[in-house]
């Protein structure tokens, strides 16, 4: 996937990629061959190729600079983001035209839970897990808040995260 926050994106500072194809083959791949877009990645489609390693090009900067901008990124986060409870970051895409995580409130579904699953109090757009969830569980909450949401706005959210080893 192409992941981001606070204006900078993966794909800003990828030159190349390694992979192990589905014929165990190792390919390499430059930064646009990655066909990164919002959230997205070639990997995304081909879970077969399976990244052995990337090239990264940083940006030189002053260290002081640099301390100021994580400090000010994890205070933002605190603040707004609940890194107080496990959880797999922020559960749904950003959608075209609104944002996710003020249907979800409107919807009236912070603090709604199944099992120790929960859509966040503090952010909508996240699901935490308050103790014990279950995958089945965070599913199957994930499952209704995408079935309300549509019901109210006729908005089909998607997800951000990707699930694996489970049924959808």
């Amino acid at each position: 996937m192409n992941a981001g926050a606070y204006g900078s994106e993966f794909k800003d500072i990828v030159i190349s990629s390694a992979y192990l194809d589905k014929d165990l083959n190792i390919c390499e791949i430059n930064n646009k061959e990655h066909d990164f877009n919002y959230r997205h990645s070639r990997f995304c489609e081909n879970k077969n190729e399976i990244v052995l390693w990337t090239v990264l090009q940083l940006k030189e900067a002053n260290k002081e600079e640099i301390k100021a901008k994580m400090e000010e990124n994890n205070k933002s986060r605190k603040e707004k983001q609940p890194i107080n409870f496990p959880n797999a970051g922020s559960t749904f895409k950003r959608g075209e035209g609104y944002i996710t995580a003020k249907l979800i409130d409107e919807c009236g579904l912070k603090g709604f839970n199944i099992g120790d699953a929960y859509v966040s109090e503090k952010h909508a757009g996240f699901i935490v897990n308050k103790g014990k969830a279950t995958a089945k569980d965070v599913l199957s909450l994930i499952d209704i808040v995408k079935n309300k949401v549509y019901e109210k706005f006729n908005e089909n959210i998607e997800l951000e995260i990707e699930i694996l080893g489970e049924d959808k």
